[in-house]
Formats: structure tokens, C-alpha cells, sequence
């Protein structure tokens, strides 16, 4: 579970920097450094996802607010999903020792 926080509070730095930078369209883009991301794993997987598109110009990128929306949503849905996967397998097991 440690490194699944990990990769969750990256995450929101990446979207916090790219807002912060102002790096919200194509023609707002700007390079990994100026905004001060390093482009690790998390980073590409949130790229390939769409979050992060490339700019206009080379080397440069921005956060697509709508893919940032919808990431985020997903990621709710799963936390959700398991903690209602959690309370079942609670349940089950109570009821079975319980029998």
C-alpha cells in the first residue's frame, strides 16, 4: 500500500506543478524543467492516459483538464471499488465464522 500512496501523491504534484506553471493548453505548454516534473514512469503512464498532451512546440507540455477530470474520477471509482471489496470479504468472513 506504501507505493501505492507514492504514486498517488506524484501524481497530484504533476497536476498541482502543471497548473501552477500555467501549463493548461497548447499554446501555454511549457518544457518538463520549467515546470520542474522529471518525466518518470508515473509521469509517462499519466501521458499515456492523455493528462499530460505535447505542445505546440517541441519538447513542450500541458495538462488536458478534461483527461485530469476523468484520471481522477477513475482513480476515486477504484479506491471506491476496493473499499466495497474490502467490507464484502469482511462481511463473508464473519458470516462463515460465525456459522
Amino acid at each position: 500500500m506504501g507505493n501505492d500512496a507514492y504514486i498517488i501523491i506524484k501524481q497530484n504534484e504533476y497536476l498541482r506543478k502543471f497548473r501552477r506553471a500555467g501549463a493548461t493548453d497548447p499554446n501555454l505548454a511549457r518544457t518538463l524543467s520549467e515546470i520542474g516534473v522529471k518525466p518518470s514512469g508515473i509521469f509517462r503512464r499519466m501521458e499515456d492516459r492523455d493528462v499530460f498532451r505535447q505542445g505546440r512546440r517541441p519538447e513542450t507540455y500541458y495538462i488536458d483538464e478534461s483527461a485530469a477530470e476523468d484520471f481522477l474520477a477513475a482513480r476515486r471509482r477504484r479506491a471506491l471499488y476496493s473499499i466495497l471489496l474490502a467490507i464484502a470479504l469482511v462481511a463473508l468472513l464473519f458470516f462463515l465464522r460465525h456459522r
